[in-house]
């Protein structure tokens, strides 16, 4: 939701275009190189003479502990004095400060206030927020139909996390009307755009023949092994589920379902963990000597790129 770095604005009036952009663009090169104590020392005299760009780096890595130990009352400061220049990435990031009480005391009317600010100037994680905080009754009473006309709003602008919630509304007839087919639509973009939950979603429709889609065991194989490599705990169990039992179009595996109920295992929590450890146990009885020795051999694999390229 946040975003690191401002894009470069105009020259500071206190230094010509030329010195402030070559001041700037070797504290950004400091940055991408991951010198961040290099890449501070160089914002900062930038943000001192009253640059907002640099005011909000500033503030951005006190607030991430890029450099420097993590500070939220200096981020606070600097994302303040960015804000009152009409940064709209500083509008955003203050208004997570104040939502959350970090650096400042919680105040959800005065971040609603800076999401809104940031919003009105079309910034979709600004207005993704807005609309969280409706849904969530922060600031404002509970008001679904606010949430979803916010969350359309910022999905509109692309933002993959409020297609995926707008998904959620349209399953749930919050704010909008029950619509399982709208719900597949917006699961469908915020997956294309690599949300691993809008993933999880839109295989289990296919996994159901829900939404419009028609059932199909291979297309839920597609979603869910995107999502459980992008490490999403219920897109591994569900992949591992359909390896284990076989499925229309989609031949038995044990291999993969125990490769993948044991990265499930690893990655939820409590019974879920529980749960996946027990099927991975019960998969290996059944396996054969050969099957079993495939099966270490690509889970080490698989464990050296954080399953990011499993399968």
């Amino acid at each position: 939701m946040r975003h690191l770095f401002a894009t470069l604005g105009l020259a500071s009036a206190l230094l010509s275009g030329g010195a402030y952009a070559a001041a700037y663009d070797d504290a950004f090169a400091a940055y991408q190189k991951g010198d961040y104590t290099l890449a501070l020392k160089l914002f900062t005299p930038l943000a001192e003479k009253g640059d907002s760009n640099a005011q909000y780096n500033v503030g951005t890595m006190y607030n991430n502990s890029l450099g420097v130990k993590a500070n939220y009352e200096e981020a606070v400061k600097w994302y303040k004095l960015a804000v009152a220049q009409g940064n709209v990435y500083a509008e955003v990031d203050l208004g997570l400060l104040y939502e959350y009480g970090r650096g400042v005391k919680a105040d959800y009317k005065e971040a609603m206030r800076l999401f809104k600010l940031a919003a009105e100037k079309q910034n979709s994680a600004a207005e993704l927020n807005v609309a969280s905080m409706y849904q969530r009754g922060l600031s404002e009473p509970q008001n679904y139909k606010e949430a979803a006309a916010w969350y359309l709003r910022s999905a509109n602008h692309g933002n993959a996390d409020a297609q995926y919630n707008l998904g959620l509304m349209y399953a749930g007839g919050h704010g909008v009307p029950p619509d399982l087919k709208q719900a597949a639509a917006w699961y469908r973009k915020a997956a294309d755009a690599g949300n691993d939950s809008a993933q999880l979603n839109l295989g289990a429709m296919y996994a159901q023949g829900e939404g419009g889609l028609k059932k199909s065991p291979q297309d839920a194989v597609i979603w869910f092994r995107k999502a459980a490599q992008a490490g999403n705990g219920h897109a591994q169990f569900n992949l591992a589920s359909i390896y284990a039992n076989g499925d229309d179009g989609v031949p038995q595996d044990l291999a993969r379902a125990l490769i993948w109920f044991e990265a499930a295992f690893a990655t939820l929590k409590d019974n879920e963990s529980k749960v996946s450890d027990d099927n991975a146990k019960e998969v290996a009885k059944h396996m054969t000597r050969d099957q079993f020795l495939s099966a270490q051999a690509l889970g080490r694999q698989c464990r050296q790129g954080n399953y990011a390229a499993c399968e």
